[in-house]
């Protein structure tokens, strides 16, 4: 399981309605569970290129802390994820 937390806010049902259908359509991810720390996101590792692509942009368009992405960023061999010329880096790695 993996642990993101929940936007902050919706401006409506329809924005909410269209977050957890943008995550759901996320291929790597195979279920989503609401829990008092956040959502669980039951996540198939390694995960593939597109679904850590799909998974940036979600967060970053809800505006989601993205350090918790730190470690499947890691884990993929993709030279991009570790670009620290990418709009999202900082986000994820602080650094």
């Amino acid at each position: 399981m993996f642990l993101i937390r929940e936007p902050i806010r919706f401006y409506c049902p329809l924005d909410e309605d269209h977050f957890f259908a943008w995550l759901h359509d996320i291929p790597a991810v195979k279920g989503v569970d609401g829990t008092v720390a956040g959502l669980e996101l039951d996540i198939e590792e390694p995960i593939d290129k597109t679904s850590l692509y799909e998974l940036i942009g979600l967060l970053t368009r809800y505006d989601v802390d993205r350090r918790c992405l730190r470690p499947l960023v890691e884990s993929n061999p993709d030279p991009w994820f570790r670009d620290p010329g990418r709009y999202w880096h900082q986000s994820v790695f602080g650094e």
